[in-house]
């Protein structure tokens, strides 16, 4: 037991793990696609950004340089201030690439800057791409977001000043990792760690009230190989006070139910087949006893001669009822499945009269009034397909179980009916007896199953598994209800008509559409003349 636990306990950590494993690939992809959004969000921003700088900042040294009052002195000190102000680099640049003025250098543009006599130059092609995007933000170093091996972004901008011949440029360098993180961090981690938690206790909910069916299953059926057939399968989300009931699917709250009841028939069969051991064994012993002391009482001379016929009878007749004990337990084994080549059309109506005209003498015994009610589908017949010989065993079977169950001067009520839509022919027999109580109606073709189990004169309980046995191999069904005319019990099965009946049946229905669109096709056209001729 402790090694079943530990190993259902094991499932229901790897099923949590697994689904927990899933949330969080399923966050990282979600992260990673904020990530590349955000690093995409983040250079557009920095540029629109640096445009309006670049703007002011030509705006506001054109006003200083007009001014006479201020010094050359005071307007590079506004130039640094500006630059540390707004985290760039602000540059004085020719257009062939002269530095007349820069307040710090990039770390990215340094290799760009070379030495020609007492002045700096900025290399050819990063004046060109700059004066060729004029008043636009150029990107250099561009991240392509978390597979990128850079991280950071330089931005650049030229504008042309009042002075002739002379830009301004703006140089900045945006660590987009950084910025990224920081919006993911501030932004995202806490809803991301509580929907995770929530999925997280979500799933182990989930998962342990799937595993425990399964658990319960498996511990059942080990009680079960055991022997124990009194164990039952007991789950809380199941209970109708259980919050967590909603969370079990519908094949799982199915299969927990039909599992309980194969275990409970299981357990009903083994005490049957307890009681059908001690029938046939006190059937068995009682004609046996008989047999050995009558031949004992032969054997020894304590019976005459002149009595030996007399008690061979005795005798005789106690061995048929071994053998007849032997041979219904033979045939309900053997009557599961039916020969086809015996299988054939046949008036059931007529085998019922024969049926009832055999046990005119069980019927007269008892003062037994019959009530017969025959449909008919063909003619004058109740045609049906089946093995005839078998069927009427079925019909005599339920007939002589009505004659023993109904008592004196009471009535039996035989009835056959056809259902054109199912293709079916319904037989049904009722008496006016006790009845079945509603707890035993399913359980009694069973095999070796009595309704009072101290009726041993009553017969081997195989009488009517037999003629289960017999409808389920024709493809119908048999079944037990309460009587509701004759207050007894009421036993109906229902039969197979030939097919070329179904043909016919088909054809007629078919017959009275096609008239009936007919008629209703003449009746449009005698609206129509009758419209024509009043026009």
């Amino acid at each position: 037991m402790k090694d079943q636990n530990h190993k259902s306990q094991s499932v229901l950590f790897r099923t949590t793990l697994s689904l927990a494993v899933g949330t969080i690939l399923v966050f990282l992809v979600l992260i990673m696609i904020f990530y590349k959004t955000t690093t995409s969000s983040i250079i557009s921003d920095n540029k629109d950004k640096m445009k309006n700088q670049a703007e002011s900042l030509v705006l506001a040294y054109d006003s200083l340089i007009t001014d006479k009052s201020v010094s050359e002195t005071a307007a590079q000190a506004f130039l640094n201030s500006f630059a540390r102000t707004e985290g760039c680099a602000v540059w004085f640049i020719r257009n062939d690439g002269r530095i007349e003025f820069m307040t710090s250098v990039p770390s990215f543009i340094r290799d760009d800057i070379h030495s020609v006599g007492e002045y700096a130059y900025l290399r050819t092609e990063r004046v060109e791409e700059m004066l060729d995007h004029h008043g636009e933000v150029v990107t250099s170093d561009v991240t392509n977001g978390i597979f990128a091996n850079d991280q950071t972004v330089s931005l650049s901008i030229a504008r042309s000043s009042s002075q002739s011949n002379l830009y301004i440029v703006l140089f900045q360098s945006v660590d987009v990792e950084r910025e990224a993180f920081w919006k993911l961090s501030n932004g995202l981690m806490l809803p991301i760690l509580v929907s995770f938690s929530m999925a997280l206790l979500f799933f182990s909910l989930m998962a342990r009230s799937l595993i425990r069916p399964l658990r319960a299953l498996s511990d059942a059926a080990t009680q079960v190989t055991k022997g124990d057939l009194t164990t039952r399968i007991d789950i809380p989300e199941l209970r109708k006070d259980s919050a967590l009931k909603y969370m079990l699917t519908d094949e799982i709250t199915n299969m927990v139910s039909t599992v309980n009841n194969m275990i409970e028939r299981l357990e009903r069969q083994e005490a049957d087949r307890k009681v059908f051991i001690s029938s046939i064994a006190h059937d068995l012993r009682t004609p046996l006893t008989s047999i050995k002391g009558f031949l004992s009482a032969i054997s020894d001379g304590t019976i005459p001669p002149e009595s030996y016929p007399k008690y061979m009878d005795i005798i005789q007749t106690q061995v048929s009822r071994i053998q007849k004990l032997i041979t219904s337990m033979t045939e309900a084994s053997s009557l599961s499945q039916v020969d086809k080549d015996k299988m054939e059309e046949f008036n059931i109506n007529d085998m019922i009269h024969d049926a009832v005209q055999n046990v005119e003498n069980l019927l007269s015994d008892k003062g037994i009034s019959v009530s017969v009610e025959l449909g008919k589908n063909k003619d004058d017949e109740m045609r049906v397909f089946g093995e005839s010989q078998l069927l009427y065993r079925v019909f005599y079977n339920l007939l002589t179980n009505a004659i023993k169950f109904t008592p004196l001067d009471g009535i039996i009520q035989i009835t056959t009916a056809f259902e054109p839509k199912e293709k079916k022919v319904y037989v049904t027999i009722e008496d006016s007896g006790s009845g079945i109580p509603e707890d035993k109606l399913d359980r009694v073709f069973e095999s070796f199953y009595k309704v009072d189990p101290s009726r041993t004169e009553s017969g081997f309980g195989l009488g009517l598994y037999i003629c289960r046995e017999i409808i389920t191999a024709h493809g119908e069904r048999i079944w037990a209800e309460s009587g509701s005319e004759l207050g007894g019990a009421k036993f109906v099965y229902t039969l197979p008509v030939p097919e070329d009946l179904s043909l016919e049946e088909k054809a007629a229905d078919e017959k009275k559409s096609s008239e009936k669109a007919d008629a209703g096709k003449n009746a449009e056209d005698s609206k129509e003349s009758g419209k024509n001729k009043k026009a």
